[in-house]
């Protein structure tokens, strides 16, 4: 019996060493910085994607880019500033699925009206003083869709940011 107590007593204070180590905590203190981190801010740019275009269309569309202006213009701004040498904040346009991806006959091709779409944003944002050399734009037609929306929908036909290497 006494093995027994002693044994219990061991397993209990070894027990009591080990969970009380484990849910020790080391504080350390919050460290604030401006440093750029281009996952979230592309995470960030993600969320306010240019809409609404008719199509065939590259004029932007009033009320979209209204509302547009308000919330995501500062946000988009922000980030300009803060792009690192080497990266560069590329203004994409995008189209749904519809007609070709290049010229045929008389219509002009998914990428044209995308790169298009791209160059209208572009020009808003410098127009709005967001001008940067840190800013391009580019045309990817159909070739980047939201994915589980119908290639064809006309949620395809918008304008996205991204920063990416120069």
């Amino acid at each position: 019996m006494k093995k027994t107590t002693v044994f219990t007593m061991l397993m209990l204070a070894s027990s009591l060493l080990l969970f009380s180590c484990a849910t020790e905590v080391e504080k350390t203190p919050a460290v604030t910085t401006e440093a750029f981190s281009l996952p979230a801010s592309n995470g960030q740019l993600a969320r306010y994607p240019v809409s609404g275009f008719d199509y065939k269309s590259s004029e932007i569309p009033d009320q979209p880019w209204e509302r547009w202006a308000k919330t995501a213009q500062p946000i988009v701004k922000g980030i300009i500033d803060k792009i690192p040498d080497g990266y560069v904040l590329e203004v994409r346009g995008h189209t749904d699925a519809r007609g070709p991806e290049y010229p045929e006959g008389d219509k002009p091709g998914n990428n044209k009206i995308s790169t298009d779409r791209a160059k209208a944003v572009y020009d808003a944002l410098d127009k709005a003083g967001a001008k940067s050399s840190k800013m391009t734009y580019k045309g990817v037609g159909s070739t980047q869709p939201i994915p589980g929306v119908d290639t064809k929908s006309g949620q395809q036909r918008r304008v996205t940011f991204a920063i990416v290497a120069k």
